[in-house]
């Protein structure tokens, strides 16, 4: 055999030119196509059977980029979709949610029924408030609502006790105001 004048002064050059013509035939760094991460047999239905049990993922806002309701409640409030138990401490129970805090405090605004809201920065506080829709003995609650960090807001609910049984009635009160204010003239 006569090779080109280039090959016989190189014979590096020759087994080079096999190698690459051969190589390539026999081994090939991409994964097979029909199976994830280049698996094969067992490996690959239990993968399949592992994707198909992933839950489905839940949107937290609907079509208006409000936040929508959760299935949990905690002492008569609806938490959003997408909040996090965080802290919980007898009568105290705290969340984390990643949304903007405008978001979250146009989630529990309207349900916080109180005449004593505190503003904290960009978040509130809502003071001695009952929850609309918990009309049957409804507990006393305060409800901040805080920004903590780039869109993750910290959502605090505190059971407020009853009231005593011996309070005085609405009238009594009155009454112990008027005198009162007649001893100081």
């Amino acid at each position: 055999m006569i090779l080109p004048r280039a090959m016989n002064a190189s014979p590096i050059l020759l087994l080079t030119l096999v190698a690459h013509l051969l190589v390539p035939a026999g081994c090939t760094s991409r994964p097979e196509r029909d199976t994830p991460m280049g698996a094969s047999g067992p490996q690959r239905e239990q993968a399949g059977a592992e994707s198909g049990k992933r839950a489905p993922h839940t949107r937290t806002f609907d079509a208006e980029g409000r936040l929508l309701p959760s299935d949990e409640y905690i002492v008569g409030i609806r938490l959003p979709r997408g909040a996090e138990l965080h802290r919980e401490d007898g009568v105290l129970h705290v969340y984390r949610i990643r949304a903007p805090i405008d978001k979250v405090l146009a989630y529990f605004g309207p349900m916080m029924i109180t005449g004593n809201v505190e503003r904290r920065g960009t978040g509130a506080v809502y003071k001695q408030a009952s929850v609309r829709g918990a009309e049957v003995n409804p507990t006393k609650v305060d409800v901040s609502i805080l920004e903590i960090g780039s869109k993750v807001t910290r959502i605090s609910v505190t059971e407020l006790p009853p009231p005593s049984k011996y309070a005085p009635s609405p009238e009594q009160t009155k009454a112990a105001a008027k005198a009162a204010f007649r001893t100081l003239d």
